[in-house]
């Protein structure tokens, strides 16, 4: 009987703990130490990797034609941080933050940028086969939307396509038109053999 009262306390404890953890003042989701990794701009504001990267990728554009490095715009104070070659992922990071998440993700893992993706690897230790020299290779990569700019000019096709989607749109039209004069003739002639019923000696209806 003391087992459970002892369990539900820490229970407690651990939702008011990932409660009282910092989060991200974009995404609103809580810090980690892998793409949620709390990384720090020239302006002191705290942003995890995953939105300053999609900042990144947004703002491919905002270059610095002498040194050719990337320059990122705080979303909240406007002020322009110079990237690192290697991307959001070689920004400084903020222990601050990182000390306040669990004990298990004080140690911040490595990430970084391959194209239009931020990928992580992890190594672990097969529990299947029970071996230790035989980890098993986790590689997790999410797209940073770099993509979505790059499908931008499909949409951007003023010759044929437009002209396939009109007239399409004039064919349903006709289709719906079709349908609802069929429609009301049904319906009348329904009527008909309604009042027919009714008054067998009338030949028709007005």
């Amino acid at each position: 009987m003391q087992i459970p009262r002892q369990e539900v306390p820490a229970e407690l404890q651990k939702k008011i703990s990932v409660a009282n953890q910092p989060e991200c003042s974009i995404c609103y989701n809580t810090y980690d130490n892998v793409f949620k990794t709390p990384k720090l701009l020239e302006c002191t504001h705290t942003f995890c990797l995953e939105c300053l990267s999609r900042l990144m990728a947004v703002s491919l554009t905002d270059q610095d034609e002498s040194g050719g490095s990337m320059r990122l715009s705080c979303p909240f104070c406007r002020h322009l941080t110079f990237l690192p070659e290697d991307g959001p992922p070689a920004l400084a990071t903020s222990r601050e933050v990182l000390c306040k998440l669990p004990s298990h993700q004080h140690q911040e893992e490595p990430v970084w940028l391959e194209g239009e993706k931020l990928c992580y690897k992890s190594s672990r230790q097969d529990a299947v086969s029970g071996v230790p020299e035989s980890p098993t290779t986790f590689c997790i990569c999410i797209d940073i939307g770099a993509s979505k700019s790059v499908d931008a000019p499909v949409q951007a096709r003023p010759g044929r396509p437009g002209l396939m989607g009109r007239l399409a749109d004039w064919k349903r039209m006709l289709l719906f038109i079709v349908l609802m004069v069929l429609l009301v003739i049904i319906v009348l002639t329904s009527d008909r053999d309604i009042y027919f019923c009714h008054c067998g000696n009338v030949n028709f209806i007005i």
